[in-house]
């Protein structure tokens, strides 16, 4: 099973998410460790599985990863694709587990190369999506890993078009947290395709 491959919502409400697969390093931490016992005839029982250390109450995000569907959803059925499911972690390092926080999640895709930095960000993204404390609540979930948010990155939101002008870009997110605290950038970009059928 992947470590991101299982996770339960938190709230009822429009299903703001979907599956994400692809997984940066700085979560493989955070598998659980096993603790194996020996019976009084010297045989090994079965490991029973320990949780990962969380993040003590009130920790501040200071970190964030993200993992994405392996390829964007057609949800319209004009053979393009629109939707790319996102699943964001945040960490209070330095403390492995993930945490959830209150606060608006940014995400906005730029041609390759055009993206810049935190410092410095892009002037103009393809697209850019924002989701306000009240969505960032209803996306909470937990995976494998621990807590999680899971975002849906629709082209045709704001009655937007799939029509995008490259078939690859680049990524990038960040995070603002309620309470007037710096900015959590996710490091560097993710590159994404969104492939058109022969001919569009």
């Amino acid at each position: 099973m992947s470590l991101f491959g299982s996770r339960r919502r938190l709230n009822e409400g429009p299903r703001h998410v979907g599956r994400a697969v692809s997984v940066g390093a700085v979560v493989f931490a955070l598998m659980g460790c096993q603790t194996t016992v020996t019976t009084s005839d010297g045989a090994r029982s079965a490991p029973k599985p320990t949780e990962a250390p969380s993040a003590p109450q009130g920790a501040k995000p200071n970190a964030m990863a993200i993992t994405f569907a392996p390829k964007p959803a057609d949800t319209d059925g004009n053979l393009l694709p629109d939707s790319l499911q996102v699943t964001a972690y945040l960490f209070a390092r330095p403390h492995p587990a993930p945490i959830f926080a209150d606060g608006t999640f940014h995400f906005a895709m730029y041609r390759l190369g055009e993206a810049g930095t935190a410092e410095a960000p892009g002037a103009t993204p393809l697209r850019a999506w924002t989701f306000a404390p009240e969505s960032v609540a209803l996306a909470r979930s937990m995976a494998l890993a621990g807590p999680c948010h899971e975002f849906t990155l629709s082209l045709l939101a704001n009655r937007g078009s799939d029509a995008l002008p490259v078939e690859s870009v680049d990524l990038v997110a960040w995070f603002e947290p309620a309470d007037g605290a710096a900015a959590v950038w996710l490091r560097g970009v993710r590159s994404v395709q969104f492939p058109r059928p022969e001919g569009r």
